[in-house]
């Protein structure tokens, strides 16, 4: 099977490189979310032609210029798009680049497209490139147009966009709901890195020093719940317990702050990814305080709540519209979303054995890496993509 794929990403390599230039750190997470599918695919079998804006603007490079030359890495072939570094000459060279890629390609009768909905100037290409190349072709949807930060005009236009593609990969069941007929479509939560390794469990801080280390790795947005966290670990009073929290966001200045008058209570600052999951399996538990009332959690999965499972730390997340029941035998469940609930949590779930804990994490791990590892996940879009080609009247 022949895959184009369509997105604003590049090799690790060259990511790494780019982001450099403006001294950062954190990978970004569609850069990791693209990444690993395209290698998940690429593991399956498929061969990968993919057309890519870079991940640039000019908050991360001061080149007027942002030309790379194309990269093969395994089965997939990245064409990068040359473009002037100014947004709105940026956008058309990115669509027009990616349209006349399209028609380039070499097509056969197990040619399939699939993009990010989230590169407009892409999607948009495709919708018009596979419309005249007679390419079936899938769209990636992680964020609904209706729950975007803009105008209405912007939002009608992201719907009629993302209404033109022939079938969908959902992160949620609830997401299905903006399809005004019936198209296929799966839903794909995310996907875990299927080759980070084993954690040692007599390597964690709790085993070698005694040390309970409590993470959160992310957005420290205050409506992601980050406030209520930091406040329940406290008045859980741990002695010999330590919450570090590592991302940035408007809560930072808080935590700082709490820190100072609380020494177990540590602001780690930004770092790579690598670094962020050493630490995840070197800790005792990772949560996820995400409240639930929002609408927007009936839309999204965190991909962190996959990393963390991955990583065979035991993970305590609140109970998301958007998580299906199969994950909740292997989490632990905050039940009362507030200081004092996530208190009574943390004060249940430390007391317990460790040996209970690490069951719990390695029970996690073996369930994401059976059935959510970007390679299983690969091969589910690989097998759904046939699908594009049935006439409505042949779905169920």
């Amino acid at each position: 099977m022949r895959i184009i794929y369509g997105f604003s990403n590049c090799t690790d390599k060259t990511y790494n490189r780019i982001m450099s230039e403006k001294n950062a750190s954190a990978m970004q997470p569609d850069q990791k979310y693209h990444g690993l599918m395209i290698k998940g695919l690429a593991e399956n079998g498929a061969e990968l032609v993919c057309f890519s804006g870079l991940p640039v603007n000019r908050s991360v490079t001061s080149r007027k210029l942002v030309r790379e030359k194309d990269e093969r890495e395994g089965n997939a072939l990245y064409h990068y798009i040359t473009t002037v570094n100014f947004p709105v000459i940026r956008q058309l060279m990115i669509f027009f680049g990616a349209f006349f890629g399209v028609l380039r390609t070499k097509k056969d009768d197990e040619t399939y497209a699939v993009c990010d909905f989230l590169n407009t100037a892409t999607a948009a290409a495709f919708i018009l490139a596979c419309k005249l190349k007679r390419v079936k072709k899938a769209v990636i949807v992680t964020d609904l147009p209706d729950m975007f930060d803009t105008g209405r005009l912007r939002k009608s236009a992201l719907n009629f966009i993302m209404r033109r593609f022939d079938g969908y990969v959902f992160l949620t069941e609830y997401m299905s709901s903006a399809l005004k007929r019936k198209k296929p479509y799966i839903v794909m939560e995310g996907h875990a890195d299927g080759n980070v390794p084993l954690r040692d469990d007599k390597a964690s801080a709790e085993a070698r020093t005694g040390r309970q280390v409590v993470l959160y790795a992310g957005s420290i947005q205050s409506k992601y719940g980050i406030g209520n966290l930091a406040e329940g670990f406290v008045k859980a009073e741990l002695p010999n317990a330590e919450l570090r929290v590592f991302g940035s966001g408007d809560f930072r200045e808080r935590l700082i702050e709490l820190g100072k008058s609380n020494p177990n209570v540590r602001y780690m600052g930004v770092a790579d990814n690598s670094e962020i999951v050493a630490q995840e399996q070197s800790a005792s538990l990772l949560v996820n305080p995400r409240p639930t009332s929002h609408e927007f959690t009936k839309y999204s999965f965190p991909s962190k709540n996959m990393e963390y499972m991955a990583s065979g730390t035991p993970l305590l997340t609140t109970k998301l519209a958007g998580m299906p029941a199969e994950y909740y035998p292997y989490v632990y469940l905050i039940e009362e979303e507030t200081a004092c609930g996530i208190a009574s949590a943390l004060t249940n779930i430390l007391n317990k054995p460790l040996d209970e804990r690490n069951k719990k994490g390695l029970a996690a791990r073996e369930f994401v890496l059976k059935s959510k590892s970007n390679t299983a996940q690969a091969k589910r879009l690989i097998e759904f993509l046939p699908c594009l080609k049935k006439k409505q009247s042949d779905m169920k």
